[in-house]
């Protein structure tokens, strides 16, 4: 599903109304959300898959947060809203990670919460890199 947002309904978002590109990046949003807390009862391999469709939703949400070549306003908005929500995202996380971290003294934080730090970092870093090479203009 993520895929067919991905392929099919983001490239063209600026032909479909803004208020349903702002539902699909909730969802995204939401989507990209794995750090949560885990029941004992919770298989690893459902774990493994809530990962990878987290990163997969992350990595759309990255995707779409900047454009080479707008040319209309209407052409940029699925990059603005794209960034808001991936930004916003990693506010979330890095302020989470912050304050659990602090929380939690000598022991660990769990391997899901650092491997969703880690992925934010390197998105992040992307992000600024992509965001130099594109031009100013744009």
């Amino acid at each position: 599903v993520v895929q067919l947002i991905s392929t099919e309904i983001l490239p063209y978002a600026n032909f479909i109304p803004k208020e349903f590109v702002g539902q699909i990046m909730t969802m995204l949003n939401k989507g990209s959300i794995h750090s949560q807390s885990s029941s004992f009862t919770e298989a690893e391999i459902d774990i493994r898959m809530r990962e990878e469709f987290s990163k997969v939703c992350f990595e759309t949400l990255l995707q779409f947060s900047f454009s080479n070549k707008v040319t209309t306003p209407q052409e940029g908005y699925i990059s603005r809203m794209a960034l808001s929500v991936l930004l916003k995202r990693s506010q979330d996380v890095l302020h989470r990670y912050i304050e659990d971290e602090r929380l939690s003294g000598k022991c660990p934080l769990p391997r899901q919460q650092v491997t969703e730090i880690i992925f934010v970092l390197k998105a992040v870093s992307t992000l600024i890199d992509s965001l130099k090479k594109t031009q100013p203009e744009n």
